[in-house]
């Protein structure tokens, strides 16, 4: 796993808003430059944030992905999306 990675795209799309529009029309380069593993890629994709927090991404920067809306991410779903792992705990 490579945290810095992900934390690096994070980090990035909240500065960069070519890197947003790069997100939005092709997901796939986007994350060439990030050095990601399969997973983290796969992950990002499909906005698996949960999988992501699980791994180690620091959920403030993970938010950074739903406050740009992307990879089918919004403030609504990520919020869903976590709250499982609280459930899990729950349980």
């Amino acid at each position: 796993m490579s945290l810095y990675g992900v934390h690096k795209l994070c980090y990035a799309v909240h500065h960069d808003p070519k890197l947003v529009q790069q997100c939005r029309e092709d997901p796939q380069a986007a994350l060439d430059r990030f050095g990601l593993e399969p997973a983290e890629r796969q992950a990002l994709l499909d906005g698996d944030v949960a999988w992501l927090y699980q791994q180690g991404v620091h959920g403030f920067l993970l938010h950074h992905l739903a406050r740009h809306r992307l990879f089918g991410l919004d403030e609504q779903i990520y919020r869903q999306r976590l709250s499982v792992l609280g459930e899990q705990a729950d349980s």
